[in-house]
C-alpha cells in the first residue's frame, strides 16, 4: 500500500525535471554537460522504475496509462529538441518532426479512448522505439561531453536515421488498431 501513488510521482518527476535537463544542457561547459547527462539518466531510469513498481504492486491507474506515456514524449522529445539545438546537421529538423508528429497521434489516440472508456497498451515495438531513443540520446550526450566533434559525423546520422525508422515503424501498430477497429 506504501507504494501506491510511487509510480505516477515518478511519472510526473520526468515532466519536472525535463525543463532542468534542458536548462543545464544550454550551458554547454563540461560541468553542465556532465549534469545534464546524469539528470537525464536519472530521468530514463525512472521511466523503467516506475513501470515495474506499478506492475509488481498492481498500481495501474487511469491517471498512470496517461502520465507515464506523456512523460516518455516529453522527455525524449526535449533530447531530440537539445541535440537539434547542438547538432542541426545530425539531428534534422524534419526527424523532430516525425518523432513529435508520431508522438502526438498516439497520445491524441490514447486520449480518444481513455475517454470512451477503452485501453490502448503500448506495443512492444512502441516500448523498444522508446528505449532506443533514450539510448541514442545518452550515446549522443556521452559523446557530447566527451568527443562532440565525432557527432558530426555520418556514423550518428545513420543512428538518427535509424532511430526515425524505428519511430515511423512503430506507429504502423496504432494505425492497423485504428482500422481493426474502426467502429471506435
Amino acid at each position: 500500500m506504501q507504494f501506491k501513488y510511487l509510480p505516477n510521482i515518478l511519472s510526473f518527476s520526468r515532466i519536472v525535471i525535463t525543463p532542468f535537463f534542458i536548462i543545464i544542457m544550454l550551458k554547454n561547459t563540461f560541468y553542465y554537460k556532465v549534469c545534464s547527462f546524469f539528470i537525464f539518466s536519472i530521468a530514463s531510469l525512472s521511466d523503467f522504475l516506475d513501470g515495474y513498481l506499478a506492475r509488481k504492486y498492481n498500481n495501474i491507474s487511469k491517471i498512470g496509462k496517461y502520465i507515464d506515456p506523456l512523460a516518455d514524449k516529453i522527455l525524449t522529445f526535449s533530447g531530440f529538441c537539445m541535440l537539434h539545438s547542438f547538432y542541426p546537421e545530425v539531428v534534422k529538423l524534419w526527424m523532430l518532426f516525425i518523432i513529435f508528429s508520431r508522438d502526438l497521434f498516439v497520445m491524441i489516440l490514447r486520449n480518444y479512448l481513455i475517454n470512451n472508456r477503452k485501453t490502448l497498451e503500448t506495443s512492444f515495438i512502441a516500448k523498444i522505439k522508446t528505449l532506443l531513443q533514450i539510448i541514442v540520446i545518452h550515446i549522443f550526450l556521452l559523446f557530447h561531453i566527451l568527443y562532440p566533434a565525432l557527432i558530426e559525423t555520418t556514423y550518428f546520422y545513420f543512428l538518427m536515421l535509424f532511430t526515425v525508422a524505428i519511430t515511423i515503424v512503430s506507429s504502423f501498430t496504432y494505425l492497423r488498431f485504428i482500422r481493426i477497429n474502426e467502429n471506435y
